[in-house]
């Protein structure tokens, strides 16, 4: 959702922000050549609280509001450390898929600037449904061949995104279902006019797969349709079926 703002931050000078990430990351000195993404390692450790992804036990209903909680209110800096040092972010909507923890965290930044004022608008995340459960040792399963009509390089660029991380272990998963609300500060919005001002909503859902606490995993859709309908720019879907 988050990344539809990944555009504004090409011309931010990150430098600041970025000495300050380091800090709060633990990484105390940065070597000529090495490359960014390396100082993401040494996260901080977690401590226990006993809700949310530094607690103990299964994740649950509080641990999808702490994820929420944590973007907003910690920023980039704290969120970033809930994901594992080897993970794939996804978000089909925007085809936006990333597995460098400093692309991760230039993608958040957009959303540390989320006051009144902020150009990308006042944004709320509220999850209203959690499923999830154990499953120690788990991994993906890849589709073996190509279905029959498809080419094999259309086929592979189709599927590359889903495939991403196939192989990475997972002990718990979570279904965390999602409503978006957005007042809009600039006109335009992924390419809608006349946003300025509005409030939309927006439902989406976000699938985590964890390990040890951490996402190692993430899928997430939401409804741009439903956005483009409420700024005018697309018809409302007929019901054809009803009466």
């Amino acid at each position: 959702m988050h990344l539809a703002y990944l555009q504004q931050m090409l011309d931010t000078d990150l430098s600041a922000e970025r000495r300050n990430f380091l800090k709060t990351a633990g990484a105390t000195v940065l070597v000529g050549g090495l490359a960014p993404s390396l100082a993401f390692a040494a996260d901080a450790p977690a401590k226990a609280s006993g809700k949310g992804f530094k607690g103990q036990g299964r994740m649950n209903m509080t641990s999808g509001e702490d994820w929420i909680d944590t973007f907003f209110n910690g920023g980039a800096s704290e969120i970033i450390h809930y994901y594992a040092d080897d993970f794939v972010f996804e978000d089909a909507t925007l085809f936006q898929t990333i597995s460098n923890k400093d692309e991760l965290y230039r993608a958040f930044l957009p959303f540390n600037n989320n006051g009144p004022d902020s150009p990308v608008g006042v944004h709320q995340f509220d999850i209203v449904r959690y499923d999830g459960g154990a499953a120690k040792g788990s991994k993906g399963v890849a589709r073996k061949g190509i279905p029959e009509g498809y080419e094999a390089s259309i086929w592979a660029e189709q599927s590359r995104d889903t495939l991403a991380g196939v192989d990475l272990e997972y002990d718990e998963w979570a279904v965390m279902q999602w409503i978006w609300k957005a007042k809009h500060n600039a006109d335009d919005f992924l390419g809608l006019k006349g946003a300025k001002g509005k409030t939309t909503y927006a439902r989406g859902i976000t699938f985590h797969c964890y390990r040890n606490r951490k996402i190692v995993r993430e899928f997430t859709h939401w409804n741009f349709r439903a956005v483009g309908v409420q700024l005018g720019a697309l018809e409302a879907p007929q019901l054809f079926w009803k009466k």
